[in-house]
Parts: C-alpha cells; structure tokens; sequence
C-alpha cells in the first residue's frame, strides 16, 4: 500500500497547492481591497460625524451631549478632557478607562490642531473600529467610533468572491482529474515498455485517450504487434534450422571469440560429448585444442576470405574431420565428420587388395614356375618328374579357382547382389547333405562326422545359402582338426530361431583371435592354412551369407576344439540383402 501510494505522480498535488494558494491569495487580495475601501469611506464618515458632534457640543451646553448621540445615532461617542482623562463615554465606564491621550486618532487631533482618525482595535470593548476625533478650542477632544465591517459593499462582493473561489476550486479539480487520467495512462504505457524490455511484446496498452497518449499507445501496440511477428518468424526459421542441423549425422557447432560454445546440434554432442550438454561450455573441454589451434586461428584471421581448416583426429573410440568455416562476427562453425568406419572401409580395401595380390601371386608363381620347367625341357626329358610338376600345377589351379570363387563369392553378397529366395526347407535335410557331401573328404583327413538333429525342422529360409553356410563351418572343422578327431553338427529350436552348432576337437582358436576371426584373409596359423589348402575367406563368407539370412554367428574356443554357433530366423521372409543390412547397421 505505502509503495502504491509512492507511485503516485507528485506534479498533481503541486498543481493542487498552487491552484489552492492562488485561490487564497486572490480572495484574500479581494477582502484586503474591500476593507481597504470601506476603511477609507467609514474613516470619512466618522471624521464627518466627530465634526458634527464637535460642532453640536459647542453649540450646547454639557448635558445636551445625549442630543449629540440622538444626531450620531448607533455611533460610540467618547468625549475626552484636555488633560486625557475620558469625561464621558456612551458605551463604557468612564471610571474604568485609561487616560487617551495616547490614542492615535487624539494624538493626530491635537498635534494637528484639527482632526485625526484611526483603525485599531479597541482596548475597552474588544473590537476593530474605526475612530475620528476633533480637537475642541478648550482642548476637549470629541470622538466618534464604530466597528469596522464591509456593509453593503461587502455584501456585495460575498458573492463574487465565493463565484471566483469555486471556480478557481472546479478548474483546479478538472485539472487534477486530467492529470491523474494521463498518469494512468502513463503509468500503463511505461507498463508496455517494461515488458517489451523483457521481450514480452503480447501486452498492449488501452488506447482510448486521446492526444500524445494516446497516439503513444497505438504506437507502442503497432511496435509489440510488429516485434512479435519478427520474433515469431524468428522461432519459425530457428526451429527449421535445429531441425535441418538435428537431422544430420554430421556434427555442427558454433564458436564465439572466447573460445565457447554458442550453438551445438544433437550429432555434435554425441561425437565430441557422449550426449553431454555443451552449450555455454568452452569447446576444447571436449575436444583436443591442440588440434585445431593453428586452423581456428587461421579461420578468425581470414574470415573475410572465407577460408576453411581441415584437420583429422582421433577421439575416444573415433576417427574425426573437421571443417572449420568462418561465419562472421567472430563466429567459426565447426562441422565434425565421423570416418571411423570410412577409414575402417579403406584399411580393409587395402589389406584386402594385399592379401589378394599375396594369395593370387603364391599359386600364380608356382604355375609360372613349373610351367617354365616344363618348358625348359623337363617335359621329354624326364616324363615321371613332368608328371609330378603336372600335378602341382593342377592343384594350384585348382587352388586359384578355389581363391576366386571364395573372392566372388563374398564381393556378391557384401554388394547385395545375392538376394535371399526363401523357400519351404527343411534345415535336417539340407544338414544331412552337406555331411554327405564332405564325408570323403573326412575320411581321408581321418575325422568322423556326426549329425545330431530332430527328425525335421522346417524353416522358411533359402536353401542354397544355409547349405554354403553350413558346408564353410564343416570344411573349417575338417581342415583344423586332429586325426581322428571329431565334427558334430546340431540343431535345435529356440524359439523364431534355427540354431545350428557346429563343433571340432581340433587345436581351438586363441582368444586374442576371436575379434579377427571373421576378416578376410586372416589366419591363426598363416602356414598351415596353406598347407591345409585353406584360402582365409571361409568364415568371412559364413558371417555375410548368415548377415543375408538375417541371422547371427558366435564362437566359443578352447584347447580341446572350436563351437560355432549360428542363430538362424525360421523365416527369412523380411530379410534385406547384405548391403541394406549393411548400410543399417552402419
């Protein structure tokens, strides 16, 4: 109450006293001119009358001064001997009254030898009066005195001056009623720009006064209306761009002068923060700044040029780019590129295209070899050993068309090309046939082979894949075996899933192996897989064919043997083609 009682503006209530303080002053001016005026007529008169009763007295003798009142009526006669003493008064008792002499008015009388008059106020019978004296030739002092008061003429002005003060009092209220009307409005106006100072632009202001406010207030409501609409279009084009940013797998973040982040998208966050927040945060809390010192500055010094940094690091558990590109007003936008699995890509090209080039290059150069022997002579000369040199060639090329089909093999299925036709099978079937199929193959290894099945499992899924994926798992199993060692095949079901397990009491796979295992060309034992006939693509195959199936491959290993285990969909209706499950996973 007491600070709403503070607000109110201070210049009405100085309007108030000045109007108030002018009304007095006037009215106060305007009796001040009135009793000035009627002082001047009651002095005349009363000079005028202390000269009759001066004259009658003379005339008279001493009792006769009861005919002066009768001429003087309703007028207090006071007749004053020459030594000051009062000898006759018509209202008082002479016996109480102080020597005159010292009354103005027959002070003036007797210095003056005529008449004197005075306004004072009585000391016998308390009242302003008006008093005129006239000086007697024996020196006997006639007076005459009345009270002073405005008679007609203040009459009169009563209602003058009344009319003058109640207007003066209604002009003065209009304007304080004005002013505290404008106050509000003021107030209201002042309101509307403390909120659009705190970016609140929906409140408007009441616009029914007319005149500067009011115009004032159609302005302010015109600026909210038009400040609103920015800030809308605003948010509008913000929240396209967070959701164009958001959308990317490309990181973005924006850098001010002090080295601290001003905008950051969900992308950035996760590649440089773990999904952390940043905004507000110096950068290089997140990122190495050694990295892109010198870029950073480069990119702030040229920026009018527009030019960009490039750099490539290493982060956590990824391979990061960066673009650096100056965005003015010291601003430098940072896009960040995830490679990992690019580099990934080109690594695995390259060790690839030189484990090719290594594999083809080893039968290529015995073929070459024995070839040229052969040539040289051997061929007539010595037929058995030719024979021999025949032979090798044959199993190297044997071995070649083996490596190059392994190779075509696993480029179609990464590529997509091998598409699943899905088809009524039966998984014990296709099971049984692959053990039928490398049985000889067992045998001359000296490893027996043993199938542990339900007398069916049906499953809706391409045959021909299954038998590869299957028949791979065996040939491995076969080839790393011991003599006389084992192979067992089982399936079961496991809920949507065909399970197959594929087991070996071979030499077993170490464990530092078991995250390389499925890579092309990548060998536990390099010299044995070659000795073995092995070409390194076999697993390789198994996980992109099992990846085609939409199913899942695991090992389990020791120094007793290897299990394979491959979780197979019952149906493989849905199932996309190896670069669609590719492209998804990556």
């Amino acid at each position: 109450m007491n600070s709403g009682w503070r607000s109110w503006p201070r210049w009405p209530a100085v309007v108030g006293f000045v109007l108030l303080a002018t009304v007095m002053f006037a009215t106060a001016h305007q009796r001040h001119v009135l009793y000035a005026g009627a002082e001047r007529q009651a002095m005349v008169q009363i000079q005028a009358e202390a000269d009759l009763a001066a004259a009658f007295i003379a005339q008279h003798s001493e009792p006769n001064t009861l005919g002066a009142l009768k001429l003087i009526e309703h007028r207090r006669l006071t007749i004053i001997n020459a030594d000051g003493t009062v000898r006759f008064d018509s209202e008082a008792d002479v016996s109480r009254m102080d020597n005159h002499n010292s009354r103005p008015e027959v002070l003036a009388a007797r210095t003056t030898g005529g008449s004197g008059t005075a306004r004072r106020r009585s000391d016998t019978i308390n009242v302003d009066s008006i008093y005129g004296a006239r000086l007697m030739p024996d020196g006997t002092v006639v007076r005459v005195s009345a009270p002073l008061t405005l008679g007609p003429v203040g009459r009169d002005a009563g209602p003058i001056i009344t009319a003058t003060t109640v207007s003066l009092l209604l002009v003065a209220a209009v304007l304080i009623v004005k002013s505290l009307r404008d106050w509000r409005v003021a107030r209201e106006l002042r309101a509307v720009c403390d909120d659009f100072a705190l970016g609140q632009f929906s409140r408007r202001a009441h616009t029914a006064s007319r005149g500067a406010l009011g115009a004032l207030g159609h302005a302010l409501n015109d600026l909210g209306a038009r400040f609103e609409r920015t800030l809308d279009d605003a948010a509008r084009q913000r929240s396209l761009l967070d959701s164009a940013l958001g959308a990317l797998r490309e990181g973005v973040v924006c850098i001010d002068p002090l080295d601290r982040v001003v905008y950051a998208n969900p992308a950035f966050k996760q590649l440089a923060a773990s999904g952390g927040e940043v905004l507000g945060q110096l950068f290089y809390e997140h990122l190495p700044a050694s990295v892109f010192a010198n870029s950073l500055a480069a990119a702030r010094a040229d920026r009018a040029a527009g030019t960009t940094g490039l750099v490539e690091f290493d982060h956590g558990r990824k391979r990061l780019q960066g673009v650096l590109v100056p965005a003015g007003a010291d601003v430098v936008v940072l896009v960040l590129h995830d490679v990992t699995e690019v580099r990934r890509v080109e690594r695995t090209r390259r060790d690839f295209m030189a484990a090719v080039s290594h594999e083809f290059k080893t039968p290529l150069t015995t073929i070459a070899g024995f070839a040229e022997t052969l040539l040289d002579g051997a061929l007539e000369e010595d037929p058995e050993q030719s024979r021999l040199f025949v032979g090798k060639i044959a199993r190297q090329a044997e071995r070649l068309a083996s490596l190059v089909n392994d190779v075509l093999t696993l480029s179609r299925a990464e590529q997509g090309a091998w598409q699943v036709r899905a088809a009524p099978a039966d998984l014990v079937t296709v099971a049984r046939t692959v053990i039928d199929d490398y049985q000889p193959a067992s045998e001359l290894k000296g490893v027996s082979l043993h199938l542990d099945a339900p007398e069916t499992l049906p499953v809706h899924s391409d045959a021909e894949l299954l038998r590869q994926v299957l028949g791979n798992l065996v040939s491995n199993a076969i080839r790393y075996n011991r003599i006389d060692g084992q192979v067992r095949m089982g399936l079961r079901l496991d809920g949507p899933m065909a399970v197959v397990t594929v087991s070996d009491t071979g030499i077993g796979i170490a464990n530092e192996h078991h995250d390389r295992i499925f890579e092309r060309f990548y060998r536990v034992d390099a010299h044995r897989s070659r000795q073995t006939g092995g070409t390194g693509l076999g697993l390789s195959i198994v996980k992109e064919l099992v990846s085609v199936l939409g199913g899942t491959i695991t090992l389990s290993s020791s120094g007793s043997g290897t299990v394979f285990t491959v979780a197979i969909p019952l149906r493989a209706d849905g199932v996309v083609s190896a670069m669609a499950e590719t492209a998804a996973r990556h």
